[in-house]
């Protein structure tokens, strides 16, 4: 079938701005709502690339910056519709900020806020702690994972770090308003990513035992049915410490209060004490103490490896907020750990090197992200900048290969793909911020492109954005609401190779990588969604948009 495949959300004035045919044509035009031709180009060739499948040609219209709605034409074939605006993204940013809102367990809900998409109090009581003879704990709030209703710790710290680092790298962050409840600080209230990001830090300071050892999790027993949160009503559990997410709390607390400190100080100060309680448990306890799931349980593990990276992070992030050199020495003994681990298994991640890794089980990216905001040592903010801009050249070279500029491989397409390229554009974000080489902000337009549209399946993958944007993520309440339309501002798992769910093996094997995808709610290793695919993507459209 003849496609053109665009941004469905659009550009930027003076962006680049390229639809991907996948037919042969030698002339394009860009029309507006009414029909009319408004521009006119060649098309160029690119070729077949492994990971469309598709012969791809462009249609390259960047120098077009007339504020407006079009489509992009040829040979009879017509794009989806897109917009040309200076503020093309607000929609965009304030629906990914306010899908946290939207997952917010307990009684956090407000009908004014929520709209028809307001649910009652859930999971409200107590959790028995897994395997010991003691009593229960009050562990109310935080965010729903995924499309699951379990509360992770290690995924909850990552996704709030993806927010605050991007606060604290690009300040505008702090000026997106997307309509939440007001929460009140030292000076007045808090800007609203900073009220959505305490309503998670709240439960994950509830998530902390007494001697600073972090529970992994709070979750039933197994996962619920497909039913509305407030009739999960099955026992909650907390299960085992690990060192895994108490390294991550320690971690993301010291971040946190370089935040809150300036809005809330007594806020602050207590996140910075629960960070040191928790690091002095890390340091008490240097072997690490991993996760794995109950026997019977399948919940969310979020089990990891080692626990050198997350080390890693945490002391770091408290070097950068504290400056005491203590924390300093210990984030080079875990560098040099972390370097000689890689050496020995030959490092599994896609990426080259776990020093530019954001996700949720490699953490040294965001070690790496607090060094470079602490400017010091001068020696070891150089090694990072090398080895970020090492990554992100590495980026470049893939995007490359591929029609749609795509910083991404045939490897990359595996469960939640639109993760990997996000923690991608991080990576090409903080390069672009070091060094102004515009090679690294097209490759994230390109990314930011295929998201959202630019891509073989044509669909944004974004709830709410973009005229073909999916609908039907894995997500219980939204399967369950009787609402047709989820809430806006979800992001897909997107495209996987390894179609891990039943309904997802309807999809042809032999379908290229970016093909492997089916909009259905069935499909929990295509579609579902979770609080740390959300939240790079807010990071990366704030650097974008800086």
């Amino acid at each position: 079938m003849n496609r053109i495949f665009i941004d469905q959300v659009g550009f930027l004035p003076g962006e680049t701005k390229k639809a991907v045919l996948n037919f042969s044509a030698s002339d394009f035009e860009v029309k507006d709502e009414g029909g009319k031709a408004v521009y006119h180009g060649k098309v160029s060739h690119f070729g077949t690339d492994e990971i469309s499948g598709e012969d791809t040609f462009v249609a390259d219209f960047s120098e077009f910056d007339e504020p407006g709605r079009y489509s992009v034409s040829a040979e009879g074939v017509d794009s989806a519709h897109f917009n040309i605006a200076g503020d093309v993204y607000d929609k965009l940013m304030k629906d990914i900020c306010k899908c946290f809102y939207y997952l917010r367990c307990g009684d956090a809900l407000d009908p004014k806020y929520a709209g028809v998409y307001y649910h009652k109090p859930c999971h409200m009581s107590k959790a028995t702690v897994y395997g010991e003879d003691t009593d229960p704990v009050d562990v109310t709030g935080g965010w729903h994972d995924a499309g699951d209703f379990g509360r992770y710790s290690t995924a909850g710290a990552v996704a709030v770090a993806h927010l605050l680092y991007g606060v604290r790298f690009f300040k505008d962050l702090l000026k997106v308003e997307f309509n939440i409840p007001k929460v009140a600080g030292d000076k007045g209230d808090l800007p609203d990513i900073l009220a959505e990001v305490r309503v998670e830090l709240d439960f994950l300071l509830k998530m902390q035992r007494d001697n600073g050892s972090v529970w992994h999790k709070v979750t039933t027993f197994n996962h619920a049915p497909f039913i509305m949160p407030e009739d999960d009503t099955a026992e909650l559990f907390l299960f085992n410490v690990s060192s895994l997410a108490t390294a991550d709390i320690a971690a993301v607390f010291a971040l946190s209060y370089t935040v809150y400190k300036d809005y809330d100080k007594a806020y602050g100060d207590k996140l910075l004490k629960a960070s040191r309680k928790a690091y002095e448990w890390l340091k008490e306890n240097p072997e690490p103490l991993l996760f794995r799931n109950a026997p019977g349980s399948n919940t969310g593990e979020y089990g990891e490896a080692e626990d050198i990276s997350n080390r890693f992070w945490a002391a770091a992030a408290l070097y950068e907020a504290t400056g005491e050199p203590g924390f300093l020495e210990d984030a080079k003994k875990q560098r040099d750990r972390l370097l000689e681990h890689e050496a020995k298994a030959k490092f599994k991640g896609n990426q080259g090197d776990a020093f530019t890794c954001f996700g949720w089980a490699e953490v040294a990216g965001l070690g790496t992200l607090s060094i470079l905001l602490k400017g010091e040592p001068a020696d070891l903010c150089a090694e990072l900048r090398v080895r970020m801009q090492k990554e992100a050249d590495r980026l470049l070279a893939n995007a490359s290969k591929n029609g749609f500029g795509l910083c991404m491989t045939k490897n990359d397409f595996i469960w939640g793909s639109n993760m990997e390229l996000l923690k991608y554009l991080m990576v090409l974000t903080m390069a672009y911020k070091d060094t102004g080489k515009s090679e690294y902000r097209k490759a994230v337009s390109a990314g930011l492109d295929y998201l959202l549209g630019a891509n073989s399946m044509d669909v944004s993958y974004v709830t709410g954005n973009g005229e073909k944007a999916f609908k039907n993520p894995h997500l219980r309440p939204t399967a369950v609401d009787d609402i047709e339309e989820p809430w806006p501002g979800l992001v897909s798992g997107g495209p996987n190779v390894g179609l891990q769910d039943e309904r997802a093996k309807e999809v042809p094997k032999d379908s290229a990588p970016m093909k492997c995808y089916y909009d259905h709610i069935d499909c929990y290793s295509l579609n579902e969604i979770t609080i740390y695919w959300n939240s790079p993507l807010v990071f990366v459209l704030a650097g974008f948009l800086a």
